[in-house]
């Protein structure tokens, strides 16, 4: 099989959507189909099917993609083994971000991975733990920063740092000096939250059942860019960390309390996938990662 029809067949497979899979790959619409409709004829089968909001793929291309996926992952390991057989670390390594994490460490963590490894090539992906977790056990990430609720840490994760929750209001909910806020007053409060499965919902979830309380939960939101515009614009309340919001609250766009009796507390782990050992290039931007968060954002930002 032609690599470029692989590759165009899975991009296409991951996003549902032949616009944003040529977008990713940057090359037209009209190649990546030429792309799709040759692997079909060298297959003599459909691969995907057209819907009102994209594509998906037949019975054929399920069965075809993991395999395939599975493929290009050992030949972009075997490629960086050979790289790495010089003595510099190189390769492409896949990165997952929950958005508590992802600002500023995914900026940081590029700037020092292109000065102290230019041969690796990072792909950064965002989502929340759950997504994650699942991108992990199936080998689509090699490692990723991750949010846990609760005093213990999973087996095989390393912990980061602990961050805490805080409930962010509208500009003026909240004075820059206001006391904290008890979390039976923080349930009564109309809240934005992701949708389950989600950790911080978890946590919130089994909090509520020892008080005797039921948040009330007006809207749920997978984005945290909807999550914030509906806190500044549509006067709801969410829960989440500082460092997610500092520059709103700094700016004085969204308003933030403690969160007491109980604190939710946040841990960030960082996990690596188990389907394979972890090449250097992996092994160089886990030791980036935990350098950056120690050295520069628990003393700042993530606290």
């Amino acid at each position: 099989m032609n690599l470029h029809r692989i590759e165009a067949f899975l991009a296409v497979a991951q996003s549902g959507n032949i616009s944003r899979a040529a977008t990713q790959l940057e090359v037209a619409q009209s190649v990546l189909s030429r792309h799709i409709a040759a692997l079909e004829a060298e297959l003599g089968v459909r691969l995907f099917e057209r819907t009102g909001r994209g594509v998906s793929m037949t019975e054929a291309g399920q069965h075809l993609a993991p395999r395939l996926r599975a493929a290009l992952a050992d030949m972009q390991r075997a490629a960086a083994e050979a790289a790495e057989v010089g003595g510099q670390p190189g390769g492409v390594v896949r990165v997952g971000m929950v958005p508590a994490a992802a600002q500023p460490l995914v900026g940081m963590l590029y700037r020092h991975v292109a000065q102290h490894h230019p041969r690796i090539r990072l792909q950064f992906v965002d989502g929340f733990s759950h997504a994650l977790d699942e991108r992990l056990a199936s080998g689509d990430l090699d490692l990723a920063v991750i949010n846990r609720f609760g005093r213990m840490d999973p087996p095989g994760e390393e912990r980061l740092c602990v961050v805490n929750s805080l409930v962010i209001g509208p500009p003026d909910a909240f004075a820059p000096d206001a006391p904290p806020m008890g979390f039976r007053q923080m349930a009564a409060l109309p809240l934005v939250l992701a949708s389950r499965p989600n950790g911080l919902r978890s946590a919130l979830d089994q909090i509520c059942r020892r008080a005797g309380v039921q948040l009330r939960v007006e809207v749920e939101a997978d984005s945290m860019l909807t999550m914030k515009d509906l806190v500044f614009r549509g006067g709801l309340y969410s829960v989440l960390p500082y460092q997610l919001v500092h520059e709103e609250l700094a700016a004085g766009r969204l308003s933030s309390a403690a969160i007491v009796r109980p604190t939710v507390p946040r841990v960030l782990t960082l996990a690596m996938s188990s389907r394979q050992p972890a090449s250097a290039a992996i092994r160089a931007v886990a030791h980036a990662i935990r350098g950056i968060v120690q050295a520069t954002l628990v003393p700042t930002v993530w606290r």
